[in-house]
């Protein structure tokens, strides 16, 4: 009765091992192979090739290259981001092809505007016959919450891109952001920070 058990066992053993060394899925594929829509043509695309082409605008400002930072898939927006700053690239839905490259945030203008403007930068970004518009910029480790006064107390999203450095950014599905801009950062406390109305 004993070796019987022990056969069972040893059976359901082997069997869940080649179950899971068959149905692992292979991660060796750098290469990927992707069916276009319009004409069914199969394309190769490698995860290099795809940072270079939607990045490309950004590394061409410098001699390091920018690499993809962070992808909004809701927005179809690329963040790419090298030496000089973070440059937001709206794309096609599958993500192949670029609409348009947005002006680079720069991380040096930041420092500069810093005694100027307070804890937080932003610029308005928009492609009128994609009807979206995007307000985007810098803050600082100090500011813990930003409302967009001018877009009806929206809250910005955050990405954190290096020690005491947030870059944010809201989309809009519109031509043009509502003008004047006016935004207000607060502080950890609640404390506001800087006040734009």
């Amino acid at each position: 009765m004993m070796k019987k058990l022990l056969l069972a066992i040893f059976g359901l053993v082997l069997i869940v091992a080649l179950y899971f060394t068959v149905m692992r899925p292979t991660t060796e594929a750098k290469e990927k192979t992707n069916i276009t829509a319009e004409n069914n043509t199969t394309i190769k695309v490698s995860p290099t090739n795809f940072e270079k082409k939607l990045c490309a605008q950004l590394s061409k400002q410098s001699d390091v290259p920018a690499k993809i930072e962070f992808i909004d898939v809701k927005s179809k927006l690329v963040f790419c981001k090298n030496d000089i700053g973070v440059m937001p690239v709206l794309t096609n839905k599958d993500f192949t092809k670029v609409k348009k490259a947005f002006h680079a945030l720069d991380f040096q203008e930041f420092k500069e505007e810093l005694a100027e403007r307070g804890y937080i930068t932003w610029q308005a970004d928009s492609v009128p016959k994609e009807k979206f518009s995007m307000l985007s910029g810098f803050a600082t480790d100090k500011v813990k919450s930003i409302r967009i006064n001018s877009e009806k107390n929206i809250q910005p999203n955050r990405i954190l891109i290096r020690k005491n450095l947030w870059f944010w950014y809201a989309t809009f599905p519109k031509a043009k952001v509502n003008m004047p801009i006016k935004v207000t950062s607060y502080d950890a406390k609640g404390k506001i920070l800087t006040l734009e109305d």
